[in-house]
């Protein structure tokens, strides 16, 4: 029941933010106007991703070399954490641009149609594909005493669940749960706004609700598949 009421108050507040601010900054002469707002929406997505990249970067490049240090000036404990802080910031910096390079790369093809501004989306695609994967393996460099499957690994998944101990699933369950549900709830806000957002620029958004309304079914029935009693 708690979380009905939650995601009719997300309904609520989706419809309220995306008719006001589209209807209120747009109206209905909107065609020429999002085509800019979207051009320079992409280029800040650019900005972000390059800085991001960078970030991601020199984080690795520290995260390895004191890995590689013997005398690095911190004890055992917080080179532990420090490594794993610094291994999961690697990891949201490198995915959140591979994400946003594909969103820029979208709109640059399908409404600003720069070819110089879709050479450089499609580069940053690339470089931020290759970083996650580069990231992904940092883990092994981090833990070389822990038997950890390799990247790229047949049931990589599995194997890495398997060397997990019992309190890192604890942390790794919670997390993923609490993200599920922020997923859900997201992906029901996002409905909300597609609807409003074909209602106002009269531009259907049907097959992308469709889509996420799969997404979500799928989404519970694989969650209720897992945890049932076997």
């Amino acid at each position: 029941m708690k979380t009905i009421l939650k995601m009719l108050l997300y309904a609520v507040i989706g419809f309220a933010a995306g008719y006001l601010t589209l209807e209120l900054l747009y109206g209905r002469n909107i065609g020429g106007t999002l085509d800019d707002v979207y051009f320079w929406l992409s280029i800040v997505m650019i900005i972000i991703i390059i800085g991001l990249l960078l970030y991601a970067f020199i984080r690795h490049r520290n995260l390895i070399s004191l890995t590689k240090d013997k005398n690095r000036n911190m004890t055992d404990d917080e080179f532990d954490a420090y490594s794993y802080n610094s291994f999961n910031v690697i990891t949201v910096m490198t995915s959140v641009s591979l994400i946003l390079s594909f969103m820029s790369l979208a709109i640059q093809t399908m409404a600003a149609e720069n070819p110089w501004l879709i050479v450089l989306t499609v580069i940053l695609v690339f470089i931020s594909l290759y970083m996650s994967i580069r990231s992904s393996a940092l883990i092994n460099i981090v833990y070389p005493d822990r038997n950890l499957p390799e990247p790229g690994e047949k049931k990589y998944n599995q194997k890495l669940l398997a060397a997990t101990d019992e309190g890192e699933l604890f942390v790794m369950a919670k997390a993923l749960y609490t993200s599920g549900s922020l997923t859900s709830a997201l992906l029901f806000f996002a409905m909300i706004l597609m609807i409003f957002y074909s209602i106002i620029t009269e531009e259907s958004q049907i097959f992308s609700i469709i889509l996420l309304g799969l997404i979500m079914i799928i989404n519970q029935l694989k969650y209720s598949y897992e945890i049932r009693e076997k």
